[in-house]
This record gives structure tokens, C-alpha cells and sequence, in this order.
């Protein structure tokens, strides 16, 4: 299978004398959702967000070494490296914090899907997704947003971004992801961010992870790790009207 590269979307301006925030996107991989954080982040960071190829199956080890290989081309000697993911994308952001370690100011971690692997339920329903008819996708991806989001808490232009991004991925592709968050290897990552700053952030009402309880395992095993917890949020919270990312942190 031909791999097809990853890239940074650059929303704004370069602006090299800010430290470099790197974010890595949920399940969808487009990097789109992440627009609404955009301007507040802005005053203080210059911001890549990482776009993965919607066809786009390959292994983490694939997906971590082009991410670093991404990142050595804009990060300058002496310059502060935030790395922000998003469930899907903080499993990502994990493994690539684990290798470059000191090179790192901060973690920010929201709604990690890291669960996957602590959970037998979730892992044994991601392989059922595979099984489903091309022609049951776009459906089943529209029910699915119910569990993603706090309806009232996200405008309709915004639930209509996700459901889009969703529905660009391909069925087979969502699948593949979906079994690699199966096989994360979160405890022998979680050792190699000891030392790393780290900030997780969890939607209470999340109702499609356990983001609740994994951040609370997380923060046990993080001794540098500030916990946020978002008490009318669920799983897509970076949508909602009342958060702002660069408040949190």
C-alpha cells in the first residue's frame, strides 16, 4: 500500500518568534475542526495542524515517524514545542512526546482515546465496525455524532463540519483507525512522558469515551500533569460555543 504523506495546514501567518503549537486532529485526521480555536490561539502561538489523508493506513510507527520528520522542519534550535492532540490525535501526540522528550514545553491531552486499550468493550466494538456495508457509513456516522457532542452546546455550522469530516474518511480507512487504537501501547508509552508537562482536559459528559476515568488513570501515572475537567462537555468539546483552548491553558 502506498503511503501518502502527512502535512501541516498552516491557518495563519507564519509568525516565528511565538513557540510552536502542533495539533493533532481526532479520528477524522482533516485538521478542519480545529478552526474555531484558531484566533484565540493565535495571539500567543504560531499554530500547524496536522492533516492525515483520508485513505491514509499506515502503522503508528509510519504515522510518528512522519509527524517528527514534519515537525524537525520548523522547530529551531531553542524554540518552546507545544503538542496538543485530540482523542484519536492525542494517542498520536503521546507516541511522538515519547521520542522527543526534552525538545517538549508541553502536553495538552483532551479527551484521549488512549481508553481503547484499558477497555475490552470498546475494543471489541471498534472490530465490529468493520463489518458494516459501505452503504450503512454515511448513517452510521450521523448517528454517531449524537455521541460525539452536546448538542446544545455546539452551533449548527459546526455540527455540520463534523458530520462533513466524518463522512471524508473512507470506510475502510475509519476502521483501520479504529484497530489502531486498539492496539495502542499506552503503558509502555506512559513511562517515556514522566517528565514532559503535561495538561488533560476531559469532557464529563463524554458519551462516547471514558475520558473521565482515563484522564484520572493518567494523572495518577504523570507527576507533571494538570488536570481540567469540563463538566457540561462531551467528546468534540474544542466545538463547543463556550470553549476556548487558549483559556484552558
Amino acid at each position: 500500500m502506498p503511503l501518502h504523506p502527512l502535512s501541516f495546514l498552516q491557518p495563519r501567518p507564519v509568525q516565528p518568534h511565538l513557540p510552536l503549537f502542533v495539533f493533532f486532529p481526532g479520528m477524522d485526521g482533516t485538521g478542519k475542526l480545529f478552526e474555531k480555536q484558531i484566533d484565540g490561539l493565535a495571539t500567543r502561538f504560531d499554530i500547524r495542524c496536522l492533516a492525515i489523508a483520508s485513505d491514509d493506513r499506515t502503522n503508528w510507527s509510519e504515522l510518528v515517524d512522519r509527524s517528527m520528520q514534519l515537525i524537525a522542519t520548523e522547530l529551531s534550535e531553542g524554540r518552546e514545542l507545544y503538542l496538543c492532540g485530540e482523542s484519536f490525535g492525542a494517542c498520536l501526540a503521546m507516541q511522538v512526546a515519547g521520542r522527543l522528550r526534552t525538545k517538549i514545553d508541553r502536553l495538552v491531552l483532551i479527551n484521549p482515546a488512549s481508553s481503547f486499550g484499558r477497555f475490552p468493550l470498546l475494543a471489541s466494538g471498534s472490530a465490529l465496525s468493520g463489518l458494516l456495508p459501505d452503504i450503512m457509513y454515511p448513517l452510521s456516522a450521523r448517528i454517531l455524532v449524537n455521541f460525539l457532542i452536546a448538542a446544545d452546546r455546539v452551533a449548527r455550522p459546526e455540527q455540520q463540519s463534523l458530520i462533513d469530516a466524518m463522512l471524508s474518511v473512507q470506510p475502510q480507512t475509519a476502521a483501520w483507525r479504529l484497530n489502531l487504537l486498539r492496539q495502542f501501547p499506552v503503558n509502555s508509552i506512559v513511562p517515556e512522558l514522566v517528565d514532559i508537562p503535561v495538561v488533560l482536559i476531559a469532557g464529563v459528559l463524554d458519551r462516547l469515551l471514558p475520558s473521565l476515568l482515563e484522564v484520572q488513570i493518567l494523572a495518577r501515572l504523570l507527576p507533571k500533569s494538570k488536570t481540567t475537567l469540563l463538566p457540561s462537555s462531551g467528546h468534540a468539546c474544542l466545538l463547543e460555543r463556550d470553549i476556548q483552548l487558549v483559556d484552558l491553558l
